[in-house]
This record gives structure tokens, sequence and C-alpha cells, in this order.
């Protein structure tokens, strides 16, 4: 990417079947003074009615409606940012609203450093205490869940609607793997762009709102227990047996996979099932 040409913003909204929560985060976009490249929407909605309310009010805020693939999340996130023209993509998702000056600082951002990944932090309502910086995205630890590392030039956070990628990832086709239609998979996804080179900062003049009251079970591609224990599993066993392959790291996802296998939450089957996703993996990123 040469350093002569503008940037351009791409957002990248996925959305399922929940058109009011959709207008508020496209009114709350629209109320910014600056205004990005574009905004396209990708829906996985499976209600005809949902469907229809999405395309009117992607007509009435002008922005690009697409049908999405209906085969999960991460799949609609990847259809998402393929279809961006922009030199920069945002991933965003419908219960987001932002504060003022937040689509100017992801411009502002992007220009001075254009190759990065930035994460922005968010809030969640009602709580009172939006200042500046906001809580950093964590990233994946070797036990399953997300820290922010003391040494933040390994950094390697995502937050799954609010990051803001260069268009490389997409030429490069360094997507969210969809091996798994919902869950932790985003993690994994910052280990590996991590590994592939990219590097990660925190966009910490900004913030998201996350309107969590607008959570509804219908939106959710898939909410299995067993689906959200396995693309934690497999999150786990990408980082530590091939991102970021060490002794540490191969015994702690070990003990804690054990750990929850001895307490019931995890069977053998599912363990193995995991695993044999993981080598698939490894052997398809390898081709």
């Amino acid at each position: 990417m040469s350093n002569d040409i503008k940037q351009s913003l791409s957002i990248a909204i996925v959305t399922r079947n929940r058109p009011e929560s959709l207008k508020r985060a496209l009114e709350s976009l629209s109320q910014q003074d600056s205004k990005p490249f574009e905004i396209v929407i990708s829906d996985d909605s499976n209600s005809n009615l949902a469907i229809e309310e999405n395309k009117k009010l992607a007509e009435l805020y002008n922005c690009r409606y697409i049908q999405g693939p209906q085969k999960g999340l991460y799949a609609n996130r990847n259809f998402a940012a393929r279809n961006c023209l922009g030199t920069h993509f945002r991933s965003m998702d419908d219960d987001h609203e932002f504060p003022e000056n937040h689509i100017a600082l992801c411009l502002e951002a992007i220009e001075t450093h254009k190759e990065a990944i930035w994460t922005i932090g968010e809030y969640c309502p009602p709580d009172p205490n939006r200042s500046i910086p906001a809580p950093i995205p964590g990233q994946l630890h070797a036990m399953g869940y997300s820290y922010v590392p003391k040494n933040m030039n390994n950094y390697f956070g995502i937050s799954c609607g609010a990051t803001i990628y260069p268009r490389k990832v997409v030429e490069q086709n360094v997507l969210n793997l969809e091996t798994y239609m919902f869950g932790v998979l985003y993690l994994e996804y910052g280990a590996r762009l991590f590994n592939r080179g990219f590097r990660f900062r925190h966009l910490e003049s900004t913030f998201v709102i996350h309107n969590v009251d607008y959570e509804d079970v219908k939106s959710r591609s898939i909410s299995s227990l067993n689906t959200i224990n396995s693309a934690k599993i497999f999150s786990m066993m990408m980082l530590s047996f091939h991102h970021q392959r060490s002794f540490k790291n191969i015994l702690l996802t070990s003990y804690e996979i054990a750990k929850n296998m001895l307490a019931g939450k995890y069977s053998l089957e599912l363990v193995k099932n995991c695993y044999t996703e993981y080598k698939n993996a490894v052997k398809n990123l390898s081709v």
C-alpha cells in the first residue's frame, strides 16, 4: 500500500434479526461529523420481516446492503470484509453506538499508522465511567481467557466488533476462521494475525458503547454451549500448539483442558473433535 494513497475507511456492519438495534447503530453513525468512505450492511437475518426492514434502513441511511452467507458470525464478518472497498475496514456490530468524533479519530488513526490493526475499547450502559482511555480489548491466553499483556509491543488483542483492519488482511486472505459459528474464535484471529506479521495498536482516544440490553438470542446464529466450549478449546490449541508454541503454553492449555474434563465440563469426545479441527485448520493454513 503506497504511502501517498489517501486512506479510506469502510464500515462493515454485521446484523441478524434485529432491525431496531441496527437502526440505533445507524442513527448514531449518522450523527458523526466525519463520515466513512462507505457503510456495508451484511445481513444474516433468517426472518423475511427483518430482511425487509434492514433493506429499508440501508436505503434510508445510504448504506450498501448485502445478504450474508448464513454460515455463522465469523463467516458473515469475512463476507462483509471482502465486500468493503476502502483501504481499511472497521468491524461493527448492530448493538453499538458511538461518542462524538468517533469516526474522525478512526480516520486519524489509519492516516497515522496505515499498516496497523487498531482495536477499540467498549463501555456497557449503565456504566457512567466513559473516560479516556477506554479498557483495552484483551488477547488470548493459553488457558482460554482474554487478558492485556504488560508488554504492549507483543499485543494481539481483538475487539470482535470494534477493530480497524488494513485491506491487506483480505488481500492475503488472513480472515476469521469459520470452524465454529460462534464463540471466542476472534481471539484466535488476533494471535494468527500477529503470527503473520501484523501489529496491533489500541486506539485510546475513543470507544464504543455496547448496548447489551439489546441482546436477543434470535440474533445469534447459534447459542449451543457445546459450540461455545468447542470454540474455546480449539482457540487454545491454535495458540499454544501452533501460533505461539512453547512448553509453557502447551502445559497451561493441557492443564486447563484436563481440569475441565475432570470436572465434567468437557467430554473426551468434545476434546478429540476439537483436536481434529485444530489439525485440519493447521493443515489448511499451511496450504
